[in-house]
């Protein structure tokens, strides 16, 4: 049990006991069973329900551990052991009944029982029911976010607030989740669609390598078949201008040996005489056996398949940092007022006046910070950054306090990691108010950022050329809640901003 970064939570969050995995955890709320579960165990039971035969409809672990079988009360009471008939499906909470299959038909066919809120068998109606009027809950009051009674309304309490029925927010609830589920659905299209067009794109991309690869080994060996072949051409001349040299003397011989005239055959013998011994002395020059400098076509090739490699490995790194790119957007609800969060949600500045926006609990009123909307609790993920000015980047826990000075900054407690680049633009790494300096100063303004939730590792890193990562600095930790990506930004005279590059 990880109970390290417990007790620097905010001091008026309560700190509950998970009664199915007894961890302990900060806040939540509870269920309109009662129980309060743990993020992990709420994941598990939403996982078990959605393989079970009740299908999505989520059930609390708790209640079934406690709950035996729910007996309908509409059954004769000489029935009630037999369990077909006895068993109830649903609970009216207008009739306050538990209701077998049999005992329900009139409530799925009779138009006057259309009103009623029918919800799965209940064994104690107690936290359906106003605890001062003893009325079941009919209504849910937006403003202070609790269910209240007719009792409630009439007497005043909710008078000037927004007040709807069960009935209304079950549907504008629905439809709100409807058009969520739409939106995620067209996200892992456009994910699938990404993930296979990157596939693609790598495939296309290793090919054009292969073929590079291809063609500069023939043409290294095209290149030594030409140079051996200029050097056969140079021989052949050579040759050739031997026979050519031969042939003349063999004239001037036949020559000599028709002459008539022995004043004129004794003087040409002796004046070319010893020239002539010379060159038929001189054996004929035979041109070595034409070959390819093997030597230097290998060093040729096995530079080309080292660049070939490097490539290659360039591309499957970018593959990877691509694939495991996550979806961020910034949180418009938590940014300061004096930071300016884009249309997109995907670039914040920091300006010099503050804007006006509305007071909410997941905003920070201190520090000039803003977190991600997407939270992780597991898996390996990947960011690239565009970043500038006077800033500071973190992986924090979601919990992170928004109010107040204390606490709050990142960095300066046991539950946020940051990166900062000062207004000098030196480089610090912070934890639990330990400021770690760098050496490294950032030669450009491209941010990496890599999460490995399950090892406890964050990876800021510099993206220089061709998209190498020069690592700045490396946190070990264990985390014990989901973690989101945080961004602040200070001295607006120096243009501080952040921008979340969209992988494509």
């Amino acid at each position: 049990m990880h109970t390290e970064g417990l007790f620097v939570m905010s001091s008026v969050e309560e700190i509950h006991m998970c009664p199915m995995c007894r961890d302990l955890f900060g806040q939540a709320q509870p269920f309109p069973c009662g129980h309060i579960l743990c993020p992990a165990c709420v994941r598990d039971a939403w996982r078990q329900s959605a393989s079970s035969d009740r299908g999505r409809r989520f059930v609390c672990s708790r209640c079934l551990e406690e709950r035996g079988v729910v007996v309908c009360d509409c059954c004769p009471q000489e029935e009630s052991d037999d369990d077909q008939k006895c068993a109830a499906v649903k609970t009216c909470l207008r009739c306050e009944v538990s209701l077998c299959e049999q005992h329900l038909i009139p409530h799925l066919q009779r138009p006057a029982y259309r009103t009623h809120l029918l919800v799965e068998p209940l064994t104690d109606m107690s936290r359906r029911r106003c605890p001062a009027h003893r009325e079941v809950f009919r209504y849910y009051c937006i403003d202070d976010m609790e269910y209240v009674c007719a009792d409630c309304i009439l007497e005043g309490q909710h008078a000037q607030h927004l007040v709807k029925g069960m009935r209304k927010m079950e549907e504008e609830y629905k439809g709100t989740l409807q058009n969520r589920f739409k939106r995620v659905e067209e996200k892992l299209k456009q994910g699938e669609q990404i993930d296979v067009s990157q596939v693609l794109q790598m495939g296309s991309a290793l090919q054009a390598q292969v073929d590079r690869l291809v063609s500069a080994v023939t043409n290294i060996t095209e290149q030594e078949r030409q140079l051996a072949l200029e050097r056969v051409q140079e021989d052949f001349s050579r040759v050739r201008e031997d026979l050519k040299q031969t042939e003349n003397i063999h004239r001037f011989l036949g020559s000599l040996l028709e002459e008539s005239d022995p004043f004129l055959l004794i003087w040409a013998f002796q004046w070319e005489d010893s020239q002539m011994m010379a060159e038929l002395n001189t054996p004929v020059f035979t041109p070595a056996q034409p070959n390819m400098n093997k030597k230097r076509v290998v060093e040729n090739v096995e530079n080309k398949y080292r660049e070939f490699i490097a490539e290659i490995l360039r591309c499957l790194i970018e593959l990877k940092r691509d694939l495991l790119s996550s979806p961020l957007i910034m949180d418009r609800n938590s940014a300061h007022p004096l930071l300016n969060v884009s249309d997109h949600l995907r670039s914040v500045t920091r300006l010099q006046k503050r804007l006006s926006v509305p007071e909410h609990p997941d905003r920070f009123d201190h520090w000039c910070q803003v977190i991600s909307c997407q939270m992780f609790s597991s898996g390996t993920h990947y960011w690239e950054l565009e970043v500038e000015g006077f800033w500071d980047i973190a992986v924090t826990y979601h919990s992170i306090a928004r109010k107040a000075k204390e606490g709050t900054a990142f960095g300066c407690n046991k539950i946020s990691w940051s990166l900062t680049q000062q207004h000098d633009r030196k480089l610090a790494a912070w934890h639990n108010r330990k400021k770690t300096r760098l050496s490294t100063i950032m030669s450009g303004k491209h941010l990496a950022v890599s999460l490995d939730y399950d090892s406890g590792s964050i990876t800021f890193s510099e993206v220089g050329p061709s998209s190498t990562l020069l690592a700045l600095h490396k946190f070990s930790t264990t985390f014990t809640q989901p973690v989101c990506l945080g961004f602040g930004l200070y001295k607006p005279e120096l243009n501080s901003r952040v921008t979340i590059l969209k992988k494509i």
